[in-house]
């Protein structure tokens, strides 16, 4: 049996990547050939882009958020999207190459990218994106033009150009970003921090504009940005701050269930510009205050604002993205902008800002632990699963975090809890990833995660266990000194809670307990895509049957001594209390068997 790694399993994996492009694309032509043809030529992000329609249902939806960068036709564009629809054009898109477990909540289709094919399904508006890097050709598809809801008229074809981005030395961004002539800052966080606010009272204080919600920027040579989509965003409820915009919202009969979306070009075709050398970063902060006051803040502070959103928004970002914003951070004094109650005093302290005007003793090097290589401290994944871990769950997170490792995406996956995990989730001060199913156990709980990571490296860590001091430098370190080791394991400690005291003692031997416990240790991305995912079959006993396989497939992994994991033993775990059988000592045992009898027969 052909294993991930193995040339044929490449080659063979190519194949399929490369023929459901063409058939995309094939159908693509059939529907253009049925409705006509359509098109439009932008610049963006410093190339020429064509978007190529089959028949006229999808131009009004998708070119106005990018009607600013339109420029005459081009014979040889360096780009083309091709975009239809199987409504208008009785075109059916190709069957989905996989199945739907493989589809992630980013866009993802776990194990079919490469470095030339990108393939990506969004499940609320149910789209196609597929691009060929080689011949510079995407396809962009939906069942229905009615199925788009409002973000994707307002930033359309985002993941493509997010692709095309990439290849051509640049990176899309979820920030917003103005300036004046001098230069622009990019404005950057998540979600409800006062992104918008801030962009918006530039805007409509007479600045210029390049985006609200997603830009692009270019490092080399100088740092620049871009704009993308004229369009903004806002609640429903903050449309009055800005009176003089108001005119500019497309659905004011959707404001009960929607954001509103502005459509900013041409009415504010002065303001709106294509690029500027940029300056600086900000990260707003709402505070009780009239004035709008700046102070220079951190690498970490600028560089996980600008990593969150953008790495949990974007299919396919990796060790590459996170390097790009780093460098990004480092390369810009970075600010946290204290948003004052005043919305009128944000523009003139942006003004005045690039103006020069406002000096600051700034040393963002200063605050980079390795400034000579970003990539020294790579970008590591925890993923947690939870089921019913209201009294462990910000007890893990907080141990996670106590580990100040600069890299960190934190992945939660909810498995059906029915206490108050998902409140307590709410209030943790960390920017984390929540996903939440079905009760189906810890091996799907795992998988899910692990289908969404944006890391390089992956960690585990159960909700009620703990890791020791300083353990994913310990773990990171190793496996910078053997770039060949897959997987570096220590040891799991078992603590036995006292029911008279309440504390966690130590007790066992950790070097004969629990020797293929997840949670202590640290693995590669790529070592899931050879040895497969957690059995989701398996509720108990997941473990030993995905280290029995990585072992069958002489997967480089190392032990090391160290304690690397507490196992935290309360009454109420998993496996408390249950026999051989229901921990699935002996299926795990069978499945073995059955792979080595299946082996022989190959």
């Amino acid at each position: 049996m052909k294993k991930p790694g193995d040339p044929e399993y490449e080659i063979l994996r190519y194949y399929k990547q490369t023929h459901f492009f063409n058939q995309c694309h094939d159908r693509f032509l059939k529907a253009r050939e049925a409705v006509g043809e359509v098109k439009h030529f932008y610049r963006v992000g410093g190339t020429s882009v064509c978007l190529s329609f089959a028949g006229q249902i999808m131009v009004p939806l998708l070119s106005p958020a990018l009607e600013h960068l339109r420029i005459p036709e081009t014979r040889s564009p360096d780009l083309t999207l091709c975009i239809w629809d199987s409504e208008s054009t009785s075109v059916e898109m190709a069957p989905p190459p996989c199945t739907v477990h493989s589809f992630t909540d980013r866009g993802d289709i776990w194990g079919f990218n490469s470095s030339r094919i990108k393939t990506a399904f969004h499940w609320i508006e149910a789209s196609v994106n597929v691009m060929d890097l080689y011949t510079n050709t995407g396809v962009f598809w939906v069942k229905s033009a009615k199925m788009l809801p409002f973000w994707v008229h307002a930033s359309p074809l985002r993941t493509l150009f997010h692709w095309w981005m990439e290849k051509n030395g640049c990176q899309l961004l979820h920030a917003a970003a103005v300036g004046t002539d001098d230069g622009a800052v990019l404005i950057t966080g998540k979600g409800g921090v006062g992104k918008s606010t801030t962009a918006l009272s530039c805007l409509e204080s007479g600045l210029k504009y390049l985006a609200d919600d997603y830009v692009i920027v270019r490092l080399e040579p100088e740092p620049v940005v871009y704009s993308l989509y004229s369009t903004a965003k806002l609640n429903a409820e903050d449309v009055m701050k800005f009176p003089s915009l108001a005119r500019f919202v497309k659905n004011p009969e959707k404001l009960d269930r929607e954001k509103a979306v502005m459509f900013l070009y041409p009415g504010l075709v002065n303001q709106i510009v294509e690029k500027l050398p940029l300056k600086a970063i900000f990260t707003p902060e709402v505070v009780n205050q009239t004035e709008t006051k700046l102070h220079p803040t951190n690498y970490l502070t600028i560089q996980r604002a600008l990593s969150f959103t953008t790495m949990s928004q974007l299919p396919n970002v990796g060790l590459h993205t996170h390097a790009y914003i780093s460098k990004l951070a480092v390369s810009l004094p970075g600010f946290v902008v204290e948003l004052g109650n005043n919305f009128s005093k944000i523009p003139a302290a942006v003004s005045k800002f690039l103006s020069g005007n406002i000096k600051f003793q700034v040393d963002n090097q200063a605050s980079v632990p390795d400034t000579t290589n970003i990539q020294s401290r790579p970008l590591v994944s925890v993923i947690v699963p939870v089921f019913n871990g209201e009294r462990f769950i910000k007890n893990a997170i907080d141990n996670i975090l106590s580990q100040n490792y600069p890299a960190l995406e934190i992945i939660i996956i909810d498995d059906g809890s029915t206490d108050n995990t998902k409140g307590i989730i709410d209030t943790l001060p960390a920017d984390i990833r929540y996903f939440r199913q079905d009760n189906d156990g810890p091996a799907s709980a795992r998988n899910r995660g692990i289908k969404d990571v944006s890391g390089e490296f992956i960690a585990f860590l159960d909700v009620d266990d703990l890791w020791p001091e300083n353990n994913l430098d310990l773990l990171i370190d190793e496996m910078i000194r053997d770039p060949e080791m897959q997987i570096i394991r220590g040891r799991a400690q078992l603590l036995e809670e006292n029911r008279m005291t309440g504390r966690f003692e130590f007790t066992g031997d950790p070097k004969t307990s629990f020797p293929n416990y997840i949670g202590a240790a640290l693995y590669r991305k790529a070592v899931f895509d050879k040895v497969g995912l957690f059995d989701p079959s398996l509720r108990y006993g997941e473990d030993n049957d995905w280290f029995n396989r990585a072992a069958e497939l002489k997967i480089n992994m190392k032990r090391i001594e160290e304690v690397t994991l507490y196992v935290r033993r309360h009454g109420k775990n998993m496996t408390e209390g249950k026999n051989l059988v229901e921990l699935n000592k002996l299926r795990v045992f069978k499945k073995t068997l059955d792979r080595m009898r299946s082996q022989k027969n190959h």
